[in-house]
């Protein structure tokens, strides 16, 4: 019979090899649990007494006193707290994000203040409050079934690697994607959520429930491709004689929970849910090797020998997963990854500088009618945007593979090549080109959120997409041509810019007003989605 304290002492062993990954996981899925609301009972994988209702928060104050009333929400719970504290001391005014921003601080809630956002300004608030509660309603259903259910499973393939595995990534969250099993996965989980719920009516039934499915995300997060049925008939068979020593197992957290009240709060987030979430991880270790001692028929599906091997390896050896596909998750369209020549990157400059100056006179002139020369600049070019386009090229090529952290730090190239190119023309020319000022998430009025994500969305397409292409049209010229046009194409940029120190492009749609510049365009782009 195993015992509490080996199941702790597990627990913290498992903790001290990956302690900041593990607490990083456990903030991420604690916040996505409860910040997607539902008046429906779903389970987090510990089984542990932190888990329980997830709420709705509704976009009508009528309807918030209705569910305060029956007892489905409480007030000031943490999300509205934080939303009403930003409400009250950041108030931005111009912009897409700013109407977002201030509409979801207004709701105090994310997904309905979105809701209100959207049909505020595509629908003109023409559609009904029940239609935007019955549209928040179904959107928190799908992605509590289809993302963050999958990802419960996905936190515990994690847990299971890490005890083995002192390096395992938290890309391991995604497991279930990646095999290629998450509808079976979301299905199954779905199905155990709601044979919690229908128990939850008999109180008792749903407490020792709990238990009895408990094993279930352990078992999808080994083998995904574990039918149903198996699954909580093998979860059912783990907890057999194991469910009150897995309750006084729950309850020695009690003590800690205790203590994390003098500590307001912070010694939940930066010990106990992993510790507990460690601990759980043993738990299932310690039943699955029981399982496989008797050997049952059910314990063929604990199929995954490398996932608790006694190995000096610093993580899981992914590659030789039986359900591996390297199709899944992969670029599929062209080779990003790839060796720019010289040629290719000056044509790659100036070819992205003209699409960007293409974009900004575009949106003056279909926006306002009247063509705008844009830019410092005189002639058809924005070096701002080949600057940027290169410089990630250049230096993010190694975080090619990950594209969320390209997404990231491409953003933080082009923010850094806007902040200081505004701030150099400012001290070179005393006038602005763009200003930001009033918009959301803005920084001296140079930079704001709304533009770098522009940014970001638009130099990961180049670096995906557009330079592969243009480098590929680029090859087949032959060189010395190649090399003659750039050299031109040099010539005339410098003799543009040392033109423009002199006598900088300027005037009405340029510089001639306070929402000039960049500005203009990205409140163009937002005047246009909002009057959609």
């Amino acid at each position: 019979m195993w015992q509490i304290k080996d199941m702790k002492s597990g627990g913290r062993s498992a903790l001290r090899k990956n302690y900041w990954r593990i607490v990083g996981i456990s903030i991420l899925m604690t916040f996505l649990v409860g910040g997607v609301e539902l008046g429906l009972y779903f389970d987090q994988p510990s089984g542990s007494p932190e888990n329980g209702k997830l709420y709705v928060n509704t976009n009508a104050d009528i309807l918030r006193d209705w569910q305060i009333s029956m007892g489905d929400i409480t007030e000031g719970d943490g999300e509205e707290r934080a939303l009403a504290f930003l409400g009250e001391h950041y108030n931005p005014t111009k912009g897409v994000l700013a109407k977002v921003y201030n509409k979801v601080t207004a709701e105090r809630s994310v997904l309905y203040g979105v809701l209100d956002a959207v049909n505020n300004m595509v629908f003109k608030d023409r559609l009904g409050e029940g239609v935007i509660i019955l549209t928040g309603a179904v959107i928190s259903g799908f992605i509590i079934i289809f993302i963050i259910n999958v990802l419960q499973v996905g936190r515990c393939r994690f847990i299971m690697e890490n005890r083995s595995y002192h390096s395992s990534r938290p890309g391991r969250l995604l497991f279930p994607w990646r095999v290629g099993r998450w509808k079976h996965t979301a299905l199954v989980m779905l199905k155990r959520a709601a044979l919690l719920f229908l128990w939850d009516l008999t109180v008792i039934g749903g407490i020792i429930k709990r238990y009895s499915y408990r094993m279930v995300p352990y078992i999808l997060a080994e083998n995904p491709d574990t039918g149903s049925r198996d699954a909580f008939r093998l979860s059912i068979e783990m907890m057999r004689g194991n469910k009150f020593r897995a309750f006084l197992l729950d309850a020695s957290f009690i003590g800690w929970y205790a203590l994390n009240i003098l500590t307001l709060g912070i010694l939940r987030w930066a010990y106990i849910i992993p510790y507990r979430d460690m601990t759980c991880g043993e738990l299932y270790y310690t039943l699955r090797k029981a399982e496989l001692e008797k050997n049952t028929e059910l314990s063929a599906y604990f199929n995954d020998s490398r996932l608790y091997a006694d190995t000096e390896a610093a993580e899981y050896p992914a590659e030789e997963h039986h359900l591996r596909d390297k199709r899944v998750m992969g670029w599929a369209s062209v080779e990003y990854n790839r060796h720019y020549s010289l040629t290719s990157l000056i044509m790659i400059f100036f070819a992205f500088s003209f699409i960007g100056w293409m974009w900004e006179v575009s949106l003056h002139l279909f926006g306002e009618g009247v063509f705008v020369n844009r830019g410092f600049l005189h002639g058809p070019w924005l070096p701002i945007y080949g600057a940027g386009g290169v410089l990630v090229l250049v230096l993010l090529k190694r975080f090619a593979d990950k594209p969320a952290l390209m997404f990231v730090l491409t953003m933080a190239v082009c923010g850094v090549v806007e902040y200081f190119t505004s701030w150099a023309l400012w001290e070179t020319q005393h006038k602005y080109w763009w200003n930001y000022s009033g918009y959301f998430l803005n920084l001296n009025g140079r930079i704001c959120a709304e533009g770098l994500i522009m940014f970001a969305l638009g130099g990961c397409l180049c670096v995906y997409i557009v330079a592969p292409f243009l480098d590929e049209v680029f090859k087949r010229i032959p060189r010395k041509p190649a090399a003659a046009i750039c050299i031109i194409m040099s010539v005339c940029f410098a003799a543009d810019a040392a033109f423009s120190i002199i006598h900088p492009n300027e005037g009405k749609g340029v510089t001639n007003y306070s929402e000039s510049g960049r500005t203009a365009a990205v409140k163009l782009l937002s005047e246009k989605m909002s009057g959609l």
